[in-house]
This record gives structure tokens, C-alpha cells and sequence, in this order.
């Protein structure tokens, strides 16, 4: 059958009156890409994603070995992504004119990530307004640079690997202040701190800085405005995109 040259316009302006409101939602786009990084859509979908693909709430994003991705948020904030990452969109609510809907949630799988944040959790006076969830406790921000390292228990029966810290999470503040809490308890980190929780069911603390603790140190090619972190350069991990 075939279908006549208006037809098929027809058919493409529908098709693209369709996509155009997912397109003009996005909560981020990925701004620098060096390495594999896959998307795992809330209808079940998988893809990969490239340097200006789009990004919604409820995408599980992926960073593979020896890869690094920056995701900016349209607030203004900024996400990189270390090599072997996991992280998943669970909320975003941005209007410029509307401080007070300001909304920001991500969980950390796995991996480890750097945040600048924009304008969400600067402006708002909701402490609530900005949550970053991991493996043991919740980060809250009050306008910060911070990096969230996640190191892994290992399996049973299998020592932990010996270049690496004891397992948990932890964060190092490169500017401003997060709230770590784990156990009921709140734990604030500050410029040069570094906070760890080791259990979701303990509360977080602070401890010296480890020496082997591993860093978000993207290529240069990433152009990053982020600033120097106070805390020891140890090791590095990537991620990629599409």
C-alpha cells in the first residue's frame, strides 16, 4: 500500500508533535562524555546515551569501565559520573519562577560521583528540597561542590581488596556543607571533612582522610568548572556515555 508524500508529512509533524513534550522536559542532558554511558528507561528500554542526549526522572544512568560522564541539570547543577556508576533519577522539579517546587532526588547505586549543585538547594529554604541517597545514608546540601564514593562490601567469604578503604560511603566537601544521615543521626561535613557511614543502621562520622580513597578526576577534555578538592588525589574510576 502505498501512502501518498502528504500523507508521510502528516504522519512526521504528529510523530514529532508526540516527542516534542518529552524533549522539552528534560531534566539534563549529558554535557561531556568520555567512555560508554547507558540509560535504562521507566518503561524498561535500555540505549545508549551521547554527549547532548537527553535525560528524564526515573532513567537508571550507567557508566562502564574506564569511563567518566558530566550530566547538567537545568537548574544550573552538574553530575559527574566516575568509571562503573550507577545512578537513578527518582525526582526533579525546577521553575525559575517558583523557588518553592524546587525538588531534586538521585540515588548512588554504586560507583562514585562528583555534584556541583545549581540553583536547587541554593535558593530554597526547604532542607528537604535536595536528597541524594546511597547504600547507607542520605546526603542533604545547603549549595555545595561534594564527591560520594561508594565502596562495596565484598562477597561473603572474600577479603576486601587491599588498596581500598573499609566499605561504605563517603564524602568529601570541596565547598559549602552536606548533612550526612545514616541511623537517625545527622552528620555535617564541612570543606576538607570527610564523613563516612559504614551501615544504614549506624550513625555517620567523621574520620582522617584515607589515603587510598578513590577520586573523581575526569579527562581534561571535560572542560570542568568544579574546584580542587582539599582532600588527597588517590585513585581514579570512569565512565561512558552515548
Amino acid at each position: 500500500m502505498q501512502v501518498s508524500a502528504p500523507r508521510l508529512f502528516v504522519r512526521a509533524l504528529a510523530a514529532a508533535a508526540l516527542l516534542a513534550p518529552l524533549l522539552a522536559f528534560a531534566q539534563a542532558t549529558v554535557q561531556h562524555l568520555s567512555g560508554t554511558l547507558s540509560v535504562q528507561r521507566p518503561d524498561g528500554s535500555m540505549g545508549a546515551l551521547a554527549e547532548r542526549s537527553n535525560v528524564f526522572v526515573g532513567d537508571v544512568i550507567s557508566t562502564e569501565r574506564d569511563s567518566y560522564a558530566q550530566l547538567r541539570f537545568t537548574d544550573g547543577g552538574q553530575v559527574t559520573l566516575r568509571p562503573s556508576t550507577q545512578i537513578k533519577i527518582e525526582a526533579y522539579g525546577y521553575d525559575e519562577s517558583r523557588p518553592e517546587r524546587d525538588n531534586f532526588a538521585m540515588q548512588l547505586f554504586k560507583g562514585g560521583l562528583r555534584s556541583l549543585t545549581g540553583l536547587i538547594g541554593k535558593r530554597t529554604t526547604n532542607r528537604s528540597a535536595y536528597r541524594m541517597v546511597t547504600s547507607t545514608a542520605t546526603i542533604g546540601i545547603r549549595g555545595t561542590d561534594y564527591s560520594a564514593i561508594d565502596i562495596p562490601a565484598p562477597p561473603p567469604g572474600q577479603s576486601a581488596p587491599p588498596n581500598l578503604p573499609p566499605p561504605g560511603v563517603y564524602v568529601t566537601v570541596a565547598d559549602g556543607q552536606i548533612a550526612l544521615v545514616s541511623g537517625g543521626v545527622e552528620q555535617l561535613v564541612g570543606i576538607g571533612q570527610v564523613g563516612f557511614s559504614s551501615n544504614i543502621n549506624l550513625p555517620p562520622r567523621l574520620v582522617p582522610p584515607p589515603p587510598n580513597l578513590p577520586q573523581v578526576t575526569p579527562p581534561p577534555t571535560f572542560g570542568q568548572t568544579l574546584k580542587t578538592s582539599s582532600i588527597n588525589a588517590g585513585s581514579s574510576m570512569e565512565c561512558v556515555v552515548q
